[in-house]
């Protein structure tokens, strides 16, 4: 059989149950974290549109998605912060900026290979991509949203606009 083919001594199971409850974990933290970054700056916005404080407009749009664009970076920001922090305090890294860059890349997937996790905790790279494939499709969810309503609140706009000239 081929070298790479080879089977590696079996640890057992119970040496991938620690990174996948941590990383678990760690996905259940973040998810509450992106979930309450949503459901704020939709709030917001809902209120906002109650109140009668959200007018359709160009400059409108662009200063209430890129509110909404800030709030849901930053809590992607404190997700690779999470992430980080596990991997220091399992002893993975030794510092703080280099388990957040690391993190950074796993979160996003980009995966440039610079920085690799041990084999016993590997299996955290794989948790951590999925929960920012999870976490950035929540996002792009709620801006696709609230772009459309803004969008749909314009044209409706200009439909009864073009009424009152006929």
């Amino acid at each position: 059989m081929p070298a790479g083919f080879r089977r590696k001594p079996q640890t057992g199971n119970k040496a991938m149950l620690a990174p996948l409850l941590l990383g678990s974990l760690i996905l259940v933290i973040n998810m509450v974290v992106q979930v309450y970054a949503v459901v704020t700056v939709i709030g917001m916005y809902i209120r906002r549109i109650g109140d009668g404080g959200i007018r359709p407009g160009i400059g409108t749009n662009f200063r209430v998605v890129s509110v909404i664009f800030g709030v849901l970076f930053l809590g992607h920001l404190l997700q690779f912060a999470a992430w980080a922090l596990l991997f220091v305090f399992i002893g993975e890294f030794q510092d703080f900026e280099t388990a957040f860059y690391h993190s950074s890349v796993n979160f996003t997937s980009l995966g440039y290979g610079d920085i690799v996790m041990s084999e016993r905790w590997r299996l955290l790279g794989g948790l951590e991509a999925a929960n920012g494939v999870l976490m950035f499709g929540l996002s792009a969810g709620a801006v696709l949203s609230v772009m459309n309503h803004l969008f749909v609140q314009r044209t409706n706009l200009a439909d009864i606009l073009n009424k009152d000239h006929e």
